[in-house]
């Protein structure tokens, strides 16, 4: 683990798919078993979970998990994220984004830089996403600030592990409590 990194709980690692709710507990389960482990969002290193229309957030130890779905995000959902950011920017040590869809326009993107000073150092941060488009607006961000964003496709965990300054298994729970987090499209 890098200098500085977050002080997360391991977790199993394992590979999940979808979230059903039992006993009032979050679960999710295996791809790749019947089997059922819970992802518990009201774990001790757990904060600020907000589930909405568009948006999934968890701040995890120092780090902000966001999940976007495939809709753009809905203003009130934006705002969330925004008040999170001001929140925690003086603890926040990284973020990890599961983008499904286009994520946020050039007035949200500003609105976000709004809530923190202006020689704040954005935090890594990692976004997992599929769409060649998301990755270039990502690399299109990096002109503009010191490189703290890169984006990767689902499942390079090593890569955004590294990125992050965190352990593997680390961003595998991250990765998991963003699924657990993310809205379903309506």
């Amino acid at each position: 683990m890098g200098a500085g990194a977050a002080s997360i709980p391991r977790n199993t690692g394992c590979t999940w798919s979808h979230a059903e709710e039992h006993s009032g507990m979050l679960a999710i389960q295996r791809r790749d078993a019947a089997m059922t482990a819970p992802v518990q969002l009201d774990a001790p290193d757990i904060q600020d979970v907000v589930q909405s229309r568009t948006l999934g957030l968890a701040y995890v130890g120092t780090v902000l998990v966001v999940a976007h779905n495939a809709q753009p995000p809905a203003p009130d959902d934006w705002a969330r994220y925004c008040e999170l950011i001001a929140r925690h920017q003086d603890t926040a040590t990284g973020q990890l984004v599961l983008a499904e869809g286009p994520g946020p326009n050039a007035t949200q993107r500003q609105q976000a830089l709004n809530q923190v000073p202006k020689d704040y150092v954005i935090p890594p941060t990692a976004v997992f996403t599929e769409s060649p488009l998301v990755r270039g607006v990502v690399t299109l961000f990096n002109w503009f600030s010191p490189r703290a964003m890169r984006a990767f496709i689902p499942g390079d965990i090593p890569g955004a592990a590294r990125h992050l300054g965190l352990s593997e298994e680390q961003v595998r729970r991250l990765v998991d409590i963003g699924k657990t987090v993310r809205p379903a499209l309506q």
